[in-house]
């Protein structure tokens, strides 16, 4: 009984304030963030070695968005983000949604594995971490893994963006948006 009131409390607060405890202070387009996201997972899969080799089987992502109305009476969406450098200024509030697909990489990546957003290195640190495990004793099978982790997507100074994984405790404290990805991966025979 408890359960099914706090359940209908939460859906109830949502709709009454679909917009409490969200603020971002940049938006990003979704096909960039999109195509960042391809291209770090694609870089993470070409970089560490060792064995076991993992291989990536899906990516799901989580991204907030936005929506508003421009002056032109146009409908926009974007990404929620932040701009660390607009902190005192006052928070964007929007519409929030949610925007979740998964994909399947496919394909060599046809590009040179060269620079990160942001998600390379703690893909890689898992994976590296989970080889040293696997390959200690006591033996034991593994099936596969799944990485979940959460991001902020942050303005840089020259207009681009990364995500952001290590800050986002604070971030969230801040209010600002946060995204997921969630990789799953199999051992590669």
């Amino acid at each position: 009984m408890v359960k099914r009131i706090s359940f209908w409390l939460i859906i109830v607060s949502m709709l009454i304030f679909p917009n409490f405890g969200m603020a971002y202070t940049a938006e990003f387009e979704i096909e960039e963030i999109i195509t960042a996201i391809k291209q770090d997972i694609q870089t993470a899969r070409m970089t560490g070695s060792g064995s076991p080799n993992f291989d990536v089987e899906s990516v799901s992502v989580a991204l907030t968005v936005v929506s508003a109305i421009s002056h032109k009476g146009v409908l926009i969406v974007k990404v929620a983000g932040y701009d660390p450098e607009a902190e005192s200024q006052k928070l964007n509030q929007g519409t929030y949604h949610k925007l979740n697909f998964t994909l399947t990489p496919s394909g060599a990546p046809g590009f040179a594995p060269e620079s990160s957003f942001g998600l390379v290195e703690p893909i890689n640190k898992i994976k590296s971490s989970l080889r040293k495990a696997y390959n200690n004793p006591p033996s034991a099978t593994l099936a596969g893994l799944s990485i979940m982790l959460q991001f902020a997507i942050e303005k840089v100074s020259d207009g681009g963006f990364n995500f952001n994984i290590i800050d986002v405790t604070d971030i969230r404290a801040q209010s600002i948006a946060t995204h997921y990805v969630t990789i799953k991966m199999k051992l590669d025979n």
